[in-house]
């Protein structure tokens, strides 16, 4: 099953949940899948916010996060996800790839992995703005494929490409 999850801007809300009737908000889509989380969550954002820490309380599971580090020179780690690093044991890894101060990517994907069981794949950064603001949209997937070739991706970017804090 899959199920088509969006943020609205209040402004443009009115009624929408009249006219698209099975749309499931991304507030509540990314409050389930963190509660959801018995065995493991995979989180893939390069951008949260103290909204992060209010969904990781919620998990009963094991959390390791890929993200971007902060911005500047030189890059430093998140201080969100390291306070949850410290303080409830999330694994953080960090990715970007810089050659003598020129930044050649960065990673902007957006997925969230409940168990193996759900998936996330959208817009829709961990930021109070994209998911009560903006306009963002994504997939709620239930396919264990999919899911599965998902986590594939996932551990390639945690355990070979991302890095520690320390290493930045």
């Amino acid at each position: 099953m899959t199920t088509i999850v969006m943020t609205i801007p209040p402004g443009l809300a009115g009624d929408f949940d009249q006219r698209l009737p099975g749309v499931a908000r991304t507030a509540t889509a990314f409050r389930d899948l963190f509660a959801s989380a018995k065995k493991s969550l995979k989180v893939v954002a390069p951008y949260v916010d103290p909204t992060f820490t209010a969904l990781v309380a919620a998990v009963q599971a094991p959390v390791q996060v890929v993200t971007t580090p902060s911005p500047g020179r030189p890059p430093r780690p998140n201080p969100v996800l390291e306070r949850c690093a410290a303080m409830c044991g999330v694994a953080v890894r960090y990715v970007s790839e810089r050659r003598d101060r020129s930044l050649l990517f960065q990673m902007h994907s957006k997925l969230l992995i409940a168990d193996g069981r759900r998936a996330y794949v959208g817009s829709a950064a961990l930021t109070d703005t994209a998911t009560n603001y903006n306009s963002e949209i994504g997939l709620l997937i239930e396919d264990r494929p999919v899911i599965a070739q998902l986590e594939r991706i996932f551990d390639w970017f945690f355990n070979h490409v991302g890095v520690r804090a320390d290493a930045l």
